[in-house]
């Protein structure tokens, strides 16, 4: 095949172009420090790189929603130290009054005490994170219980998704806490354990809180009490079912209230029975204490599973996509003497001219 002088330029121009275009592309990544700046760069690592950071980001999210969870499981918790010490206090006052010296004090001015106790259990009943009551189940826009300590929430957990395919509750039920309604045998507060995953099941979740809020509305309108107002929920016990609403627990406020009138009418058996609720009160409280703990042990440890994910995601990636600046110095070097052997070569050959040939 016959070689022209125009192939000859051709190949030295298409030499030239190609040196500087991969000391170009060896100038950009020792600019930007990546090795994969485009698709074209390594396909199947862009690939993995862009699912890795898709997994980034779900982490990050779920991050949030542990921090979310545990700032309110914190709060319930603190509320839940707090109504322990004002269970403790009125015990106190029970001991105190459940004999007939009283110290010297009497019973109607420890029933003053009480009555601020029991103010303070309903306002610990309505506590508030941010704007949102935490022990209003799903209707947290509105107060949970009343003066009285009828119950005016729902029994729903909120749920948040702490990694793919988990979820915790990051909410006690007030009926559970403050009313003993629901509790598992041994007086345990129970996760919710259908927790809906798409639309469909979305859907007939709300429809199974709705009946499920109905049948809790028609036990409490058929709940009769059977004792006198002086005792009244001083003998519920844990692990023992209401005849009628079918429930373990004790209602705080109704024990509360119960010792407050023995004090008043000076019922000195009814203070007496009064302690046995107390403390059944305050293995309900401790009991919902160590669910919180559990829940909240269990946020700390995924959160530092994530964090771990997280540092192995971005070591992932950049052994994919970051450039080996050792490496990258010495292509440039070697890219370089190359297009200055290709200009030197190609120097000869294109600084002839047509007078060259005529000689």
């Amino acid at each position: 095949m016959r070689v022209s002088d125009k192939m000859k330029q051709h190949q030295v121009l298409n030499s030239l172009n190609k040196n500087r275009s991969e000391l170009s592309n060896l100038q950009n990544q020792a600019s930007s420090m990546k090795r994969v700046t485009k698709p074209s760069d390594d396909p199947g690592g862009v690939s993995r790189v862009m699912q890795n950071r898709t997994d980034a980001a779900n982490m990050s999210q779920f991050e949030k929603n542990i921090f979310l969870g545990k700032s309110v499981l914190e709060t319930t918790e603190s509320v839940l130290a707090q109504m322990n010490d004002v269970l403790v206090r009125a015990k106190e006052l029970a001991l105190q009054a459940a004999n007939d010296t009283n110290k010297g004090v009497p019973r109607e001015m420890m029933a003053s005490e009480v009555e601020q106790l029991y103010g303070s259990i309903v306002e610990m009943s309505n506590r508030r994170f941010g704007d949102r009551y935490i022990f209003a189940g799903h209707k947290t826009t509105q107060p949970p219980f009343t003066k009285e300590g009828a119950y005016s929430g729902d029994d729903g957990q909120i749920q948040i998704q702490t990694i793919d395919g988990q979820f915790m509750p990051m909410n006690l039920v007030g009926s559970q806490v403050f009313l003993g309604q629901d509790l598992s045998y041994g007086g345990t507060v129970p996760r919710e354990a259908n927790i809906p995953k798409t639309v469909e099941d979305l859907q007939k979740y709300k429809i199974d809180q709705i009946e499920a809020e109905f049948q809790r509305d028609e036990l409490q309108d058929s709940h009769v009490e059977t004792r006198g107002p002086a005792n009244v929920g001083s003998v519920q016990r844990i692990n023992e079912r209401d005849p009628v609403t079918d429930a373990r627990g004790v209602n705080i406020f109704q024990t509360v209230m119960g010792l407050e009138a023995a004090l008043r009418t000076d019922d000195k058996v009814g203070v007496q029975e009064s302690l046995e609720s107390l403390d059944q009160a305050l293995t309900q409280i401790n009991l919902a204490r160590a669910e919180v703990g559990g829940r909240i042990n269990q946020l700390v440890a995924t959160g530092e599973g994530i964090q771990r994910g997280l540092v192995d995601n971005k070591a992932y990636n950049s052994q994919i996509e970051d450039a080996d600046v050792f490496q990258v110095m010495t292509e440039i070097n070697k890219s370089n003497q190359t297009l200055e052997a290709t200009l030197a070569t190609s120097q000869k050959f294109m600084s002839q001219s047509l007078l060259d040939f005529l000689r």
